[in-house]
């Protein structure tokens, strides 16, 4: 089964590449460029992992995550952020993302991050079906 990622971004060029390099690597991909489009995206849809910047106008990729963890949501979550101060990092692990890379930022690394999550988190539904069949 194909995974299938959420790409959140307000600057259309990273959305665009993100994009592109996401499907070239054999992954399914929907963007958008907002937190509220990002909320309601993953209430209609399911995903695997969500990319998410913190700077945009309206809800803030920091609000779209405490909104997703409040509802009980786990999906996996990379923050990919121009803040690059240590806070903001450990704010954002805080309350709840799984990684955190900052802008600018490599394509390969992107890739090699998601790719890493999607196998952690692919292991653990496993896990967890292997146990619920005991």
């Amino acid at each position: 089964m194909t995974n299938k990622v959420l790409i959140v971004d307000d600057d259309d060029a990273v959305l665009t590449m993100l994009y592109k390099v996401i499907k070239s690597n054999g992954i399914d991909a929907d963007t958008c460029s907002s937190g509220e489009a990002a909320l309601e995206f993953v209430a209609n849809h399911s995903y695997d992992l969500i990319l998410l910047d913190i700077n945009m106008q309206g809800i803030d990729g920091f609000t779209v995550i405490e909104s997703l963890r409040k509802q009980g949501i786990k999906i996996p979550i990379i923050i990919l952020s121009g803040r690059a101060e240590d806070y903001d990092m450990l704010y954002g692990l805080d309350i709840g993302a799984d990684d955190y890379i900052t802008k600018p930022f490599s394509v390969r690394e992107v890739i090699a991050r998601v790719k890493a999550n999607l196998r952690k988190w692919d292991g653990i539904e496993m896990s967890i079906k292997e146990m619920n069949s005991d």
